[in-house]
């Protein structure tokens, strides 16, 4: 029967092949791509990509949370659509301190409608996955290696398109100090995965000697996930993780990176299809550098450049992070300053415009909803909310 089917798929036109695989949850994808050579090279096709990803439309989620612990908790989400002026729905918000009660969750990442959240106090350092709209979760067991100062932890959320398979990846910082002086060295770094449907954390083979930091958490492309290190020397690079392989790789940052610089004022992110540096540590401008080519250094172009001297009235922008969340289709670019608010700007009509749309602290991600469920996944205890 399998064969019978296959054989009647392919003879149909790839425009509408494409169009059904498109529309099926990524288990099934897993189970139609052992069945022929042509539908895992169909699965692989930019145009699926396209597809797959416009089944629902985008939004950004919000993870609004409360940094004060001496004020009431928050822990709430919220979709932003793109619409004019980005439509908020007070109905869709979910309240998730009613459901986890144990304190503030960190969004690490979204991927085909699974949110990834970060809790950790103390010696306690736990993920959840959520599906917001199916209203399932699961609570990943504890890894080994408990996060305490001055050892750090950083985490990224991942898919793994030729195994088809949902990883999260926490990187373990262990600090390294000099025998003799006991002075700080470099940090060694390793990764442990978790799959999901597995059921257990692993270790992936090698370590780097880089710090990752505990502020960013990983950007995915190309089926990588990616992150700003240092290395031993101070050095700044973009180390990246191979989901399939979970092999490290790096490559040279973007220009503008210099001793005097302070790492926290530059992030990590992307740009349509392309990696991207945003900086913040100059007086008189916030900028973008883009590469082009994937891995090339010298492909870095620099794509933004927002004048914020003070005699201008954008001094709003100074000394802060700013993360770029996304690229929308008029060319317009969303960016989230620090934790406190979003703004888009423009690149072509040189514009700038803050958002307000939500108070208080949050992070924020792109995320596309699906009705994908958790219990497809083996060896996972999938609860309800």
């Amino acid at each position: 029967i399998p064969n019978l089917v296959t054989n009647s798929l392919m003879d149909l036109p790839s425009p509408i092949l494409l169009q059904i695989l498109s529309t099926l949850p990524p288990t099934t994808l897993l189970y139609v791509k052992t069945l022929s050579k042509s539908f895992l090279n169909l699965t692989l096709d930019s145009e699926f990509t396209k597809l797959s990803s416009s089944a629902s439309p985008a939004s950004i989620i919000i993870n609004q949370f409360s940094s004060n612990r001496a004020a009431s908790r928050t822990n709430t989400l919220k979709f932003l659509k793109f619409a004019d002026n980005f439509d908020h729905d007070p109905i869709d918000d979910l309240d998730l301190q009613l459901y986890f009660p144990v304190g503030s969750f960190f969004l690490v990442g979204s991927v085909h409608g699974f949110v990834c959240f970060n809790y950790f106090f103390g010696d306690v350092d736990r993920i959840y996955i959520l599906n917001p709209t199916t209203r399932e979760y699961i609570i990943l067991p504890e890894p080994q290696r408990v996060r305490k100062w001055p050892n750090l932890v950083t985490y990224g959320f991942g898919f793994d398109p030729v195994r088809f398979e949902y990883k999260v990846v926490r990187i373990y910082q262990e600090e390294i100090r000099d025998d003799d002086t006991n002075r700080f060295r470099y940090y060694k770094s390793e990764a442990q995965v978790y799959t999901i449907g597995k059921g257990y954390w692993r270790s992936s083979a090698g370590n780097v000697m880089f710090c990752f930091g505990c502020r960013a958490y990983g950007v995915k492309l190309y089926g990588k996930l990616h992150w700003l290190v240092s290395d031993a020397n101070q050095n700044e690079l973009i180390c990246s993780f191979n989901l399939e392989n979970e092999l490290f790789e790096s490559f040279p940052t973007a220009p503008g990176n210099t001793e005097e610089n302070c790492p926290n004022l530059r992030s990590l992110g992307v740009f349509g299809r392309c990696l991207c540096v945003c900086d913040n540590n100059a007086d008189t401008h916030f900028e973008v550098w883009v590469m082009k080519e994937y891995g090339v250094t010298d492909s870095w172009v620099k794509e933004i450049d927002i004048n914020i001297s003070p005699e201008c009235n954008n001094n709003w922008l100074c000394y802060e992070m700013i993360n770029l969340l996304k690229v929308l289709d008029d060319g317009e670019v969303l960016f989230l300053w620090r934790d406190d608010f979003l703004f888009l700007h423009h690149p072509v009509k040189k514009t700038l415009k803050m958002l307000d749309v939500c108070e208080g602290n949050f992070l924020a991600s792109s995320h596309v909803s699906s009705s994908f469920s958790l219990k497809n996944f083996e060896a996972e205890v999938v609860n309800v909310f």
